[in-house]
């Protein structure tokens, strides 16, 4: 890969973890605000999580489950993963119907920009990946042997040859 492209996929990865982090912050800011919110009102129904999970070495998923209780466990819940739709970067408001007031427009908050960090993100490994593949491609092209060709007998220049010219104009 070119020094030039390794920069600039240096870069993305860089912007790809600061939205990552942007990410664990609003989710934590989201466990603290619930927790206000259950001292405020005493509605002990939040029942909606956000996970970010690796899903491959340069790619992470940020999606919500839903919190459900153990059968015969006190205090202990098992997150149940919430479809999305594949493609999308928002979940639907109905995905969240099971969430009670005054957790329903938390969540809602919190998913909408969650959704904005999924895109960008999205689009960020897009380029990424885009950029390699491109990368591949030229650097297959650049081992290519571009020797000399022949047509009907007369010699046309070389591919370096014509290369050289053109950097003369």
């Amino acid at each position: 890969m070119s020094k030039e492209a390794q920069t600039i996929v240096t870069l993305l990865d860089q912007q790809y973890e600061q939205l990552l982090a942007d990410a664990r912050c609003l989710v934590a800011s989201y466990v603290d605000a619930s927790m206000k919110l259950y001292k405020k009102t005493g509605v002990k129904s939040v029942v909606a999580g956000v996970s970010i999970k690796q899903v491959s070495p340069n790619a992470y998923s940020i999606y919500w489950c839903k919190l459900v209780p153990l059968q015969g466990q006190k205090n202990k819940f098992a997150p149940l993963t919430i479809a999305k739709g594949n493609g999308k970067h928002k979940y639907p408001a109905s995905s969240f119907e099971f969430v009670e007031y005054p957790y329903r427009h938390l969540v809602l908050q919190v998913e909408g920009r969650l959704a904005e960090i999924r895109r960008v993100a999205s689009e960020n490994r897009q380029l990424r990946r885009t950029l390699v593949a491109y990368e591949k491609k030229l650097s297959r092209y650049q081992a290519l042997n571009h020797g000399d060709l022949y047509s009907g007998g007369s010699r046309l220049s070389t591919y370096k040859q014509c290369r050289t010219d053109l950097t003369r104009l």
